[in-house]
């Protein structure tokens, strides 16, 4: 394994254990601009791990999603009624669309292109760098 690949995995570790911001700055000697970045690809990739590790084990009511959605709720607040990532939270969006629950005009507003999806973007950018090497 290669010496990178060992500290990203430690780097992960330390973000999952909840070490705070500055701890993890100065242990890994990075930049406030570098360690941000690496940071939210680090709590992406816990995300994502959590998020397949219990893929099945939680199901929503789509018609009170619907409901909550359409009383106004705003999205932090399904998030913490539904305890969703953003991701997810974007994913239940699609999926009301998909079911025909919802138009993708109602829901407009509310699709974006998240946080995650663009660290995902750099860290596919940065495996496909590391290949080139």
């Amino acid at each position: 394994m290669s010496r990178d690949r060992t500290r990203s995995q430690a780097f992960l570790a330390d973000v999952k254990a909840g070490l705070p911001d500055a701890v993890l700055q100065e242990k890994y000697g990075l930049s406030e601009k570098k360690f941000y970045l690496y940071k939210a690809a680090a709590l992406d990739i816990i995300a994502k791990v959590k998020a397949t590790r219990g893929k099945n084990a939680r199901k929503i009511d789509a018609k009170r999603f619907v409901t909550d959605i359409k009383s106004g709720m705003e999205d932090e607040s399904l998030m913490i009624r539904y305890t969703l990532t953003p991701r997810e939270l974007q994913t239940c969006f699609r999926k009301v669309i998909e079911a025909g629950l919802m138009g993708p005009l109602e829901l407009g507003n509310r699709l974006t292109i998240t946080r995650s999806q663009v660290r995902e973007a750099f860290v596919e950018m940065g495996k496909a760098i590391e290949e080139l090497d």
